[in-house]
């Protein structure tokens, strides 16, 4: 399911008119917003919750909206100003994006859900406690102003998995001689799929630097309607939309079914590639060796394969209905 998620609830909680439309607890999404962000979540019910590795592993596509002049602690707009400057020239942060395109370095946030010696980053910065963390390779694809009022400018990324938006403000704000937190954020895209196709994606308001996104908190309590709005938005997990996230997918031939969900050791004269072509080549998840998706004649997925050693292995079997 594509989800719009609204700035103000935590991703975690957003998930809930989920659960309640569909009477499951086992959700998972894709890639977490910060509780100030809004926009798509890629969200996995049930057994394909499996997937999440794979399709989180796909590029994401942001706006943002960065305030200049001076930098929060938590580098968005619930922090506590640590650092103030002179506002930079349009100029200046023009060319400071030069240094932040490609593969570049990147120092995560502080305030952040990675762990430091079994504790999380944040909950480390909440205790007065400075953790280290070392920086990471990221790849930012593209990267461009596209408005500037003196304060704040709009950004418009796509970026490889594990980027930090907050950092990569905060950074592009000092190399342009300034201080730099983010106001607003909006995922716009992950891997092929778009906000625009989302579930109430229509609630979202434009986004510009006179709006920054911002509309109403949704409702604690979803209407029925929008239990039935969300329900509908469920679609199946299907080849082509394998393909689509840079998975290369398998047919399981209909005389082998049997064997496949008996768990039989599989063989490669059980399956047939299929057809459609990768168009997205995500990186490797790193300490995993790729996975096949395996599908049904019908095109309904059976489950996920590895080939190791010139074998196939199973990675899970999802069972048959009935």
């Amino acid at each position: 399911m594509l989800f719009a998620k609204e700035s103000g609830p935590t991703s975690f909680s957003s998930l809930g008119v989920i659960k309640k439309a569909l009477g499951t607890g086992k959700v998972g999404h894709t890639g977490t917003l910060d509780s100030f962000a809004e926009g798509l979540l890629v969200v996995l019910v049930g057994k394909m919750t499996r997937l999440v590795p794979y399709i989180t592993a796909t590029e994401k596509r942001y706006q943002a909206v960065v305030a200049f002049g001076s930098e929060t602690d938590t580098l968005e707009p619930s922090g506590q100003i640590i650092a103030t400057s002179p506002l930079p020239s349009r100029q200046q942060v023009e060319s400071a994006l030069d240094r932040f395109r490609g593969t570049i370095s990147q120092v995560p946030p502080l305030y952040s859900a990675i762990h430091v010696d079994g504790q999380r980053a944040s909950d480390l910065a909440r205790s007065g406690q400075q953790a280290q963390l070392p920086s990471r390779e990221i790849t930012v694809h593209s990267l461009a102003l596209t408005d500037f009022d003196g304060q704040h400018g709009l950004l418009e990324v796509t970026c490889s998995k594990g980027t930090y938006i907050r950092s990569l403000a905060r950074d592009i704000a000092l190399a342009a001689g300034s201080r730099g937190h983010l106001v607003a954020l909006r995922r716009t895209g992950v891997g092929p799929f778009r906000l625009e196709d989302a579930v109430f994606s229509q609630r979202l308001t434009a986004f510009t630097l006179a709006s920054r996104g911002q509309g109403e908190v949704p409702a604690a309590k979803a209407s029925q309607q929008e239990l039935e709005e969300v329900a509908a938005g469920l679609v199946q997990f299907v080849p082509g939309m394998a393909a689509a996230c840079g998975l290369e997918s398998l047919v399981l031939s209909s005389g082998h079914e049997t064997e496949f969900f008996q768990g039989r050791p599989p063989r490669s004269s059980w399956f047939t590639p299929w057809e459609g072509a990768v168009s997205v080549q995500p990186p490797p998840i790193e300490g995993q060796v790729r996975e096949l998706p395996v599908f049904l004649e019908t095109g309904e997925l059976a489950g996920m394969v590895k080939k190791a050693g010139g074998r196939f292995h199973y990675c899970f079997v999802i069972p048959r209905q009935g």
